[in-house]
């Protein structure tokens, strides 16, 4: 990852933190890509949040990093059922924290 994406991801790691702090640390990365279908992704066993920066014409790195960072208060803070299968992943209870 370049140096301009570090600082880049460490400055909207910090900028989710001032809206809600997590129980659970989680990593965020930005990667210099735009895939077709994806503009963050946040993978739940490594507690990671991706975020594609290609896709800043579209929609802000800000905007995108709140959507997956409300994926990963839902699956370490507020998740109501043990099996994740219940549970929407963009069902009502995401919405809500978004």
């Amino acid at each position: 990852m370049a140096m301009n994406n570090f600082i880049k991801a460490e400055s909207l790691k910090q900028f989710l933190l001032k809206i809600y702090h997590c129980k659970k640390d989680f990593e965020l990365l930005v990667i210099d890509k735009k895939p077709k279908t994806k503009m963050g992704v946040y993978i739940v066993d490594k507690r990671r949040i991706r975020i594609y920066s290609k896709w800043t014409c579209a929609t802000s790195l800000e905007e995108i990093a709140i959507h997956e960072y409300a994926h990963h208060i839902h699956e370490t803070d507020k998740r109501r059922s043990t099996n994740r299968r219940l549970e929407r992943v963009h069902g009502p209870e995401f919405w809500r924290i978004y």
